[in-house]
C-alpha cells in the first residue's frame, strides 16, 4: 500500500472511531502537515486535527482518544499526533497554526 492510500485508510478509519466516541458532537476529522503535502517521511508522524463542537478539558480528550489514536498507530505502523480544535475556533480564529492548518486539510 503506497503512503498516501495508507495515510487515506488510517484517516478514514480513524474519523469512523472518533464518530462513535464523539457522535454529533464531532464537526471534523482533517490530515494536515507534511502527510496533507505529500512531503512525509517513513520517519514522519501524521498530523490529524479533530474539530469538535467543545470541551471542558483538553486533556481529557486525549485520554477519550487515546486507546484508539495508539492502537491505529500500530496497526498502520505509524506515530499519530493529534490535535483538537473547537468548532468555533477552526471556523473564524487565524491564529499562524489554524492559518497553516487550513491550507493543508485534506478531511477525512
Amino acid at each position: 500500500m503506497t503512503t498516501r492510500k495508507k495515510t487515506s485508510a488510517l484517516l478514514a478509519e480513524f474519523k469512523t472511531r472518533l464518530k462513535t466516541i464523539y457522535g454529533e458532537r464531532l464537526k471534523g476529522v482533517f490530515l494536515y502537515g507534511s502527510h496533507a503535502r505529500d512531503q512525509g517521511g517513513p520517519e514522519s508522524d501524521v498530523d490529524i486535527l479533530i474539530v469538535l463542537d467543545d470541551w471542558e478539558h483538553y486533556a481529557g480528550e486525549i485520554d477519550r482518544t487515546g486507546a484508539v489514536a495508539s492502537e491505529l498507530s500500530l496497526a498502520y505502523g505509524v506515530s499519530i499526533s493529534q490535535v483538537f480544535v473547537r468548532e468555533r475556533d477552526w471556523l473564524h480564529e487565524d491564529t499562524p497554526f489554524l492559518v497553516n492548518a487550513r491550507e493543508d486539510a485534506i478531511a477525512g
